[in-house]
C-alpha cells in the first residue's frame, strides 16, 4: 500500500514512450476520411446500424445488403438532405423515402434506428447475413431484409 501512495504523490510519472516507439505504432487514419463498417475486424458482432465518425457531422448514410447467396456487398450511399421522409410501420418496417427511390428496411425492433434516422445519427444501416457474422443476439435489432425499390421497377410492370 505504501508503494501505491509513494508512486502517486512521488511526483514520478510512468515513462513514456520514445519517439521512435510512437513513430512505430501503427498510424492513426487520417481525420477527413470517414470511417467504414469495413474496418471493422472481421469476426466481431452484427451490428445493423451505427454511427461512424468522421468530419462531417450526419450528412450522408451507407445501406448495404449482400449479393445473393455470397458475402459481397452492394448497397447505396444517400445524403441525408435528400431523405424526404422516414415512413414505419410498427417497429418491424421503414421506408425512406428518397428523391429516385424508396429503400424498404425490414427487420425487429427498429424503433431506435428510426429515431436515429431522423436525427441523422446513423452513418450505415446493414443487413444481416449469416455468411459473415454469428447468429445476433434474441433481444438485439436486426435488418432482415433491404429493398430498394426505383421507379423503373414500376415502368417495366406497365409496359
Amino acid at each position: 500500500m505504501s508503494d501505491d501512495v509513494d508512486a502517486l504523490f512521488s511526483g514520478r510519472m510512468p515513462p513514456r514512450p520514445s519517439f521512435t516507439e510512437r513513430v512505430t505504432q501503427a498510424a492513426p487514419k487520417p481525420a477527413n476520411e470517414a470511417a467504414t463498417p469495413e474496418d471493422e475486424p472481421s469476426g466481431q458482432l452484427y451490428k445493423p446500424y451505427g454511427f461512424m465518425p468522421s468530419n462531417t457531422v450526419g450528412e450522408i448514410c451507407e445501406v448495404r445488403t449482400w449479393v445473393n447467396g455470397t458475402d459481397v456487398p452492394e448497397g447505396l450511399v444517400f445524403q441525408y438532405r435528400f431523405l424526404m421522409q422516414v415512413g414505419f410501420v410498427g417497429d418491424e418496417m421503414l421506408k425512406l423515402m428518397l428523391p429516385d427511390a424508396i429503400v424498404v428496411i425490414e427487420g425487429k425492433r427498429l424503433l431506435d434506428l428510426r429515431q436515429k434516422l431522423s436525427r441523422r445519427m446513423a452513418t450505415f444501416i446493414q443487413q444481416y447475413s449469416p455468411r459473415i457474422w454469428p447468429q445476433p443476439p434474441a433481444l438485439e435489432p436486426i435488418v432482415e431484409r433491404i429493398e430498394v425499390v426505383r421507379p423503373e421497377a414500376f415502368r417495366a410492370i406497365k409496359g
